[in-house]
């Protein structure tokens, strides 16, 4: 039985998945660059929202 793509992701996850170090997630939390989802204390975050902050971020190469 294959697992169901998770909806929502933790912080570890994230990291983890891209290779960003937590505290620069904050970072562009804050700056309003990464959108995220607050239930309760926790900090989640759902992949197509980090799709969208990396494809926004894509450098093209001269």
């Amino acid at each position: 039985m294959e697992a169901s793509p998770k909806i929502l992701l933790n912080i570890r996850q994230v990291t983890e998945a891209t290779g960003i170090s937590r505290a620069s997630i904050y970072r562009q939390m804050k700056a309003g660059q990464l959108a995220f989802v607050k239930l309760g204390s926790r900090t989640l975050f759902r992949p197509r929202d980090l799709q969208s902050f990396v494809d926004r971020n894509v450098q093209a190469s001269d």
